[in-house]
């Protein structure tokens, strides 16, 4: 009897340290789940973050403890199921279902978390075309965490920004865009890029080409900085109605030989497909526009989580079937373009 218990508790403590190594373990997978990306691409996966300002941030890794300016840093991805949900729904240009979950993620998150969602309230609006909602909701987040010099402070200022540009309110832009320079350099670059694009409303075309060029050749500009530079000047080209020269400089900055930043799927990239549909359209002729139509289908295709960008390859195309004389498909583009 003696023997028997002992071998039940022998066995009770060896079931008691393999769940106890398995909590461990499941603990670490879980504090190690962070990410970091930063401004030049590069990802710093399985990490634990344990401060985020928009000053730095702080983390761990193998045992060692790390910082990266908060500047260097183009996002960061925290362990959290709720949170990972509404910034993949916004990412695949999910908007209505974005919203929808974060909206019910809000009254159960706090802290971090509830900082991160009320973010993306605003990213959601932004990306959706509703500029307004946007603001406003940028707003109700800059209110309650800018104090607390959360990471996505000057984010969510940028964001501002880009409604008030989206909705030609150039002189409100400003206001935001002239915040970011006490963000650091690399938002002081975005800032430029906003002012650019406050020209850009203004028709100011010489200031807007020379602000967009300045940013472009700043060597220590992010990638993902200079390729909205280069799509910014050459948009410019296609509103001067310079449109061969527009199509040789996409070709060159873009298509032909991309640098790995502009060959991505970003918004920048999204923007040069479709400038280069645009420009090839308003030069006319057959042999443009069947050209024009397949960029603009790629665009519609492969980006069609870019809502404003989808919208204008949609009524592009309209236009272009009309041309063409295929009014069929010049109807069902048009619908699109509205819907």
């Amino acid at each position: 009897m003696k023997n028997k218990n002992m071998m039940t508790l022998r066995n009770t403590a060896i079931l008691r340290n393999t769940l106890t190594l398995a909590l461990v373990l499941a603990s670490a997978s879980t504090v190690l789940a962070d990410a970091i990306v930063r401004t030049n691409g590069r990802r710093i996966e399985n990490v634990q973050i344990t401060k985020a300002t928009y000053d730095e941030i702080l983390y761990k890794k193998d045992g060692n403890t790390a910082t990266v300016k908060g500047e260097l840093v183009q996002a960061i991805e925290r362990d959290s199921a709720v949170v990972a949900r509404v910034r993949a729904a916004v990412d695949s240009g999910e908007y209505s279902k974005a919203l929808k979950l974060a909206k019910k993620a809000e009254a159960g998150v706090q802290g971090w978390e509830a900082a991160e969602v009320a973010y993306l309230i605003g990213r959601i609006y932004l990306e959706a075309g509703k500029y307004k909602d946007a603001d406003d909701a940028f707003a109700t987040y800059l209110q309650a965490n800018e104090e607390k010099k959360d990471y996505w402070v000057p984010h969510a200022l940028h964001g501002r920004g880009r409604a008030a540009i989206a909705a030609r309110k150039g002189g409100t832009a400003m206001q935001y865009f002239d915040q970011l320079g006490k963000f650091g350099d690399t938002w002081d670059l975005r800032a430029t890029l906003g002012k650019a694009q406050g020209a850009v409303l203004k028709k100011s075309w010489v200031e807007a080409r020379s602000l967009f060029q300045s940013v472009a050749r700043k060597s220590s500009a992010p990638p993902a900085v200079q390729a909205a530079a280069a799509v910014g000047r050459i948009e410019v080209l296609v509103l001067q109605k310079q449109y061969p020269n527009a199509v040789r400089d996409l070709q060159s900055a873009f298509f032909d030989a991309p640098k790995p930043a502009l060959a991505s799927y970003s918004e920048s990239r999204a923007k040069a497909t479709l400038l280069m549909g645009v420009a090839l359209k308003e030069q006319g002729g057959k042999e443009n526009l069947e050209k024009a139509e397949i960029w603009l289908l790629r665009t519609a295709v492969i980006y069609k989580g870019h809502s404003a960008v989808y919208k204008e390859a949609c009524k592009n195309l309209a236009a272009v079937y009309g041309s063409l004389g295929r009014a069929d498909r010049a109807t069902e583009w048009q619908r699109r373009a509205g819907a």
